[in-house]
């Protein structure tokens, strides 16, 4: 019996097999891998995906947008959509459905437009497949999801993702991957491994930085020493950057790199105010040296 991780990965290769080659048409949308009279492919943005499960052996039915959403054989997947950006991708899987919002407003959340996840790039980025207007064809998905974010509904309204929802469950054959919180504290797992990070630092999609102990968990809520500089890490396991802190009593600087700033200047962020604030050797800010006219021949100054 195929696994999860196997059976999505029929689904995928399914749609392959379309890509570039069906043409747009929502009333010939089930001629999507049988050839029309005219010996031609057609499909729209749900039936593309439907019949690529149907093709695997894993059919859900033919759904539209409205009825991918409101059907309960699949599951909300738990992603966490902050500006239209999925910020959480590791939780996703191939064949996972992205929902979006539409121009029609009697549909369940407006809900209009559908693309599926497929595979990731060489760089970790998460390419999405989908038919729209033109062929099927495959998108960087933060790219895409931006771009439906920007774009507006006639009723006033984004056109930005709803939310994601899976048909195939996970059956125990992927590896760990992304957040889980064992053993007193977070654990990062690298899918394509199944190991966590530990004694190092991990970058994740959105360019935010954790680092690792030795036991594999994050350090939150407090300042780890590396190489000779502080870093100050948040309640969510992210590295703070480019931003005031204060930490019992004073206040600390974080450059753009993370490190705590030492012995040196910082320009006030007010366009009003031409003011430089000073931090001392342990990094504590000192209000009674700022200057409009600081010393950059003795003292650095750093953003």
């Amino acid at each position: 019996m195929a696994t999860s991780k196997q059976r999505r990965q029929y689904v995928v290769d399914k749609y392959v097999t379309i890509i570039g080659r069906n043409f747009y048409n929502q009333n010939l949308r089930d001629y999507c891998f049988r050839k029309y009279k005219d010996g031609k492919y057609y499909s729209d943005c749900s039936s593309s995906i439907s019949y690529s499960y149907k093709e695997a052996g894993d059919s859900f039915g033919v759904l539209n947008t409205a009825g991918m959403y409101n059907s309960n054989k699949f599951t909300f997947v738990e992603v966490i959509i902050k500006n239209g950006i999925i910020q959480n991708p590791e939780i996703l899987r191939p064949g996972d459905m992205l929902l979006f919002a539409g121009s029609d407003s009697s549909r369940p959340n407006r809900i209009g437009h559908v693309e599926m996840v497929h595979h990731k790039d060489s760089n970790g980025n998460w390419i999405i497949s989908g038919h729209g207007s033109g062929v099927p064809s495959y998108k960087n998905m933060d790219a895409y999801c931006k771009s439906r974010y920007s774009s507006w509904a006639s009723g006033g309204w984004r056109k930005g993702l709803v939310c994601v929802k899976r048909f195939i469950q996970d059956d125990g054959s992927e590896n760990k991957t992304g957040w889980y919180q064992e053993d007193g504290g977070w654990k990062f797992y690298l899918g394509d491994t199944g190991d966590y990070v530990k004694n190092d630092w991990y970058k994740d999609s959105n360019g935010r930085w954790s680092w690792f102990d030795a036991a594999g968990h994050a350090i939150s809520n407090a300042w780890y020493e590396y190489e000779g500089n502080w870093f100050w890490f948040g309640p969510d396991c992210y590295m703070y950057s480019s931003q005031w802190i204060e930490y019992k009593g004073n206040q600390y600087y974080l450059t753009s790199d993370g490190s705590m700033a030492k012995s040196a200047y910082i320009k006030s962020k007010d366009p009003n105010l031409n003011i430089y604030y000073w931090v001392n050797k342990d990094g504590i800010y000192e209000p009674q040296w700022d200057t409009p006219t600081p010393d950059f021949k003795k003292f650095i100054l750093v953003e």
